[in-house]
């Protein structure tokens, strides 16, 4: 740890001095650097379709320098660098971290590029605009086709028939119905923490519970949410040890054709096509996982918008980096990044060519979207002080401790974080 800081502070010092040069550009002459965390697109950006060179032929006296990241030194190196007051003119913030940047970065309220973004509004803290999402993307059940043919399985649409599937593959398949590597925490995130957004009322369900006492009672999202992964997880569809098995085991389970099904996002997709052997790459199927429980009801569907890109109020190239993302949301450029990176695009008119997601999507009647809101000022208060993890209680579920006795449980620890914490 001691290593890795000691890295983060001479890169950011190094930074500091590459802004004190910049300070003798000539004023006809502007830089603009951009900052965004590895797996974002940065290849395209610097390799494939150089976005510096792109823009340059758009605005020749503005250069944009690109600083790529890795993801697992990000968000302390922009940390670092917001206390030096000296972030970069456009810098990407992760969905769960734009409140912490709500008060360092300008209101992107007005801009063209705004006006563009269809999940801009979705997003905006007190009325104000902290940055402009690239993309969004969605979270699938992946399944193999062969297993449901063989067994006359259809995509389900309800709660109801994706339990019925799950007892049909363990029982009449003899299939691990869902892998979930339980053993890593993190593997059970589909699950605790999207279905309570899914659930009726579940929209922005993190600052709902920084309002309530106890959001961990009947008839709240919360609970009705936690309820149906109870229900998924007494069937035992990850197998007998859900949680003595991670990650590597579960994609192996389901590339051997061991498991019939798994629940992760739109990235996995390009995993499986780069894993699986040539004659398995077409026997990948994808649905929605359904949560409602009649066809009656919208058919709810998860939205994460991420890659937020921000300007921060230290910047002294505020209108040209405002001038960058006007062009670049509403560009020929943005069109092709979005199709190769094949993620929701955040602006309305940009399609997705020959996109597997995108037919998942259209084929779906009475859909909402729904979009993942991360939790502000009271929620991060409690959750902090109570220590709770949606991915925690997934795993605790998982390994068979009681639904009610935790909700319980639960209960109590929030009421009293709430009342010393928030109160009135």
């Amino acid at each position: 740890m001691k290593k890795t800081f000691l890295i983060l502070a001479l890169s950011t010092l190094g930074f500091l001095g590459c802004g004190k040069e910049e300070g003798k550009v000539s004023t006809a002459k502007k830089e603009i650097t951009l900052s965004i965390w590895e797996g974002t697109g940065e290849e395209y950006f610097m390799e494939l379709n150089n976005l510096s060179e792109a823009y340059k032929k758009i605005n020749p006296n503005v250069t944009l320098k690109i600083e790529k990241i890795p993801g697992s030194d990000y968000d302390t190196a922009m940390k670092i660098r917001n206390t030096a007051q000296q972030l970069p003119d456009i810098f990407a913030v992760r969905n769960k971290h734009m409140y912490t940047y709500r008060d360092s970065v300008i209101d992107l309220n007005g801009l063209e590029a705004t006006k563009l973004n269809i999940f801009a509004e979705a997003y905006k803290i007190d009325n104000k605009v902290i940055g402009l999402p690239m993309y969004g993307f969605n979270e699938f059940v992946y399944y193999r086709k062969s297993i449901f043919k063989d067994l006359g399985l259809s995509e389900p649409e309800t709660w109801g028939q994706f339990l019925e599937i799950i007892d049909i593959l363990k029982n009449k398949g003899g299939y691990v119905p869902l892998a979930i590597g339980g053993k890593d925490l993190w593997t059970t995130y589909p699950y605790g923490q999207f279905i309570p957004y899914l659930v009726k009322n579940g929209d922005n369900v993190l600052n709902k519970m920084g309002e309530m006492k106890n959001p961990f009672v009947e008839g709240t999202p919360v609970y009705e949410g936690y309820k149906k992964v109870s229900q998924l997880f007494d069937l035992k569809p990850a197998g007998d040890n859900p949680i003595g098995y991670g990650w590597s085991q579960e994609t192996n389970m389901f590339l051997s054709k061991k498991a019939a099904m798994m629940a992760a996002g739109q990235w996995y997709y390009k995993d499986y096509m780069k894993d699986a052997p040539e004659e398995d790459k077409g026997d990948l199927g994808m649905f929605l996982m359904p949560v409602r429980d009649n066809l009656d009801e919208k058919f709810r569907y998860f939205v994460t918008g991420e890659v937020f890109l921000a300007i921060p109020t230290t910047s002294k190239n505020q209108e040209e980096a405002k001038e960058f993302l006007n062009w670049f949301f509403g560009s020929d450029y943005y069109k092709a990044y979005i199709n190769h990176m094949q993620v929701l695009p955040a602006v309305a008119d940009v399609k997705l060519e020959n996109s597997p997601f995108a037919d998942v999507l259209e084929k779906i009647q009475n859909k909402e979207a729904v979009y993942q809101i991360p939790g502000y000022e009271k929620y991060t208060k409690i959750k902090n002080a109570t220590h709770y993890d949606q991915n925690q209680l997934s795993q605790d579920l998982l390994s068979g401790v009681n639904f009610q006795e935790l909700m319980t449980e639960w209960g109590k620890k929030w009421e009293e974080a709430w009342n010393n914490l928030i109160g009135g």
